[in-house]
């Protein structure tokens, strides 16, 4: 068998015949639109999905499911497909197989062919996604490096408060059955029209020999079905028993797949995740500061929403119209990051996790104190929640971007937005349990348990808060780097 040197972590790709240039990035920046609008409009009109199809509550989990367990087990395998065979070839097939599945997704007569659909949908988004980060990251020159990472930043929000506003006034104009439909046709026609510009992007590959490692592939999928399916379904795959049973064989694969890397890079091939690239301590906590980050924040919309119904007696759209404040502060201060950090330099990202802390105690106590009130004494702590957010979220991905090696880009990139849906799938299966577990053993009824149940959650997040501002504190010099 034929061997391979492993790059090192210092290895430095040359430049691409072709560097990135802004309309390039405008272009990748509407190509990634339509992945977060979609979880966000899917997830507003799942009672209208389900209601259209006649099927039940635990139906339209599994249309969600589809779309994010297919999207999180492609992810870190298409950043490694990207890194070799070439980044705007696979950026023009996930976008292309992304907008003909969204026609279909519409056109889908019944509950199987929906599933189906959306498994597709997840897996070209999971095709396109890490091409997008890896392509900043390894053609733009360094000022618009920058530039590229915080409005990757700021688009990721916007995405999904914009896909939840379009499904909530299309849904409005156009009723149950078309709505969804229409919503799922628009949301791909944003990314197909974004095909037409995609020669202002430039083509590129790692430089490193990259094999396919078929087996590392192999397992890494399997292991992340294993994990994400019990997550994203919850109790609705049968009971904490087949859940528990399905993590643990998840969890097995995925050591499996580890001690493979490692056996990999001793014989000096270059494994589908290189543990060198981990090994680096920024790229390491990183990565964990992004899943305690996903996690609180997936509790966090998974907890407001289920309140906002069941205490304050707003309807879904109603949901979207509170959660605006928020959504606001947090792209504008992603598209103000960089002046801030001016001023606060290398301890942006701790000053923001012990400030977000602080906010979702301040949320539990007001919340918990007047068993739910009037959801406009929450506002001011909602825009204060997006402004820490978003000084949380866009410095640890530029952390993990910049200390990763560029031959090494699409893989950054796929283990990134791995852990956010990971991170987003524990939020709502662990502190949304802990949430309704609460709820539902406080006596007094929705109106009493909802708050308090939302109170203890919440406070569990400002914990996890906590533990990324100290990792943040240990790796500030090398982000600042």
């Amino acid at each position: 068998m034929t061997t391979q040197t492993v790059p090192t972590a210092h290895t430095v790709a040359p430049h691409p015949a072709r560097a990135l240039t802004g309309a390039g990035l405008a272009v990748l920046l509407v190509v990634y639109l339509p992945v977060n609008m979609t979880f966000g409009s899917v997830n507003l009109l799942e009672p209208a999905i389900t209601d259209d199809l006649g099927v039940t509550a635990s139906g339209g989990q599994l249309v969600l499911s589809a779309y994010t367990t297919a999207f999180a087990a492609t992810l870190v395998v298409a950043g490694r497909l990207g890194d070799r065979f070439g980044r705007r070839r696979l950026l023009a097939a996930g976008v292309g197989a992304f907008g003909v599945a969204s026609i279909l997704a519409a056109l889908a007569p019944n509950l199987v062919t929906l599933v189906a659909l959306r498994a597709v949908l997840g897996i070209a988004a999971g095709l396109f996604t890490p091409q997008v980060l890896s392509t900043i990251q390894s053609t733009a020159p360094e000022k618009l490096q920058a530039l590229g990472v915080t409005l990757f930043a700021a688009v990721s929000g916007i995405a999904t408060v914009t896909g939840q506003l379009l499904a909530g006034a299309v849904a409005q104009a156009a009723g149950d059955h078309w709505g969804w439909r229409l919503v799922q046709i628009l949301t791909g026609t944003i990314g197909a029209a974004a095909l037409f510009a995609l020669r202002t992007v430039p083509e590129s590959r790692s430089t490193a020999p990259l094999a396919l490692d078929l087996r590392g592939a192999a397992l890494l999928g399997t292991g992340l079905l294993l994990v994400v399916v019990p997550l994203t379904l919850g109790t609705s795959a049968g009971g904490p028993a087949p859940v528990l049973a399905t993590l643990a064989a998840g969890g097995a694969v995925l050591a499996v797949f580890a001690r493979s890397q490692r056996a990999a890079e001793r014989r000096d091939e270059l494994p589908v995740v290189p543990p060198s690239v981990l090994r680096t301590p920024a790229v390491r906590q990183g990565l964990i500061m992004t899943l305690l980050f996903f996690t609180g924040y997936g509790a966090f919309l998974y907890e407001f929403s289920a309140l906002s119904q069941g205490a304050f007696g707003v309807d879904a759209w109603g949901t979207v119209v509170l959660l605006l404040g928020f959504g606001a502060a947090f792209v504008v201060t992603a598209l103000a990051l960089p002046a801030v950090e001016r001023r606060t330099g290398r301890w942006t990202m701790t000053g923001a996790a012990i400030g977000q802390a602080a906010v979702l105690l301040g949320l539990a106590l007001t919340v918990n104190g007047t068993h739910g009130g009037s959801p406009s004494a929450l506002q001011p702590l909602l825009i204060l929640l997006g402004v820490t957010q978003a000084l949380m979220y866009g410095p640890v991905l530029r952390t993990v971007l910049s200390r990763t090696p560029t031959w090494a880009a699409g893989v950054a990139g796929g283990l990134f937005t791995t852990l956010q849906q990971l991170g987003l799938g524990l939020g709502v299966a662990l502190l949304g349990s802990v949430f309704h577990a609460v709820a539902t053993t406080t006596e007094g009824g929705p109106a009493t348990g909802l708050p308090h149940g939302f109170a203890v959650a919440v406070t569990v997040q400002a914990v996890l808060a906590l533990a990324f501002a100290f990792l943040a504190a240990r790796i500030a010099p090398a982000g600042a780097a």
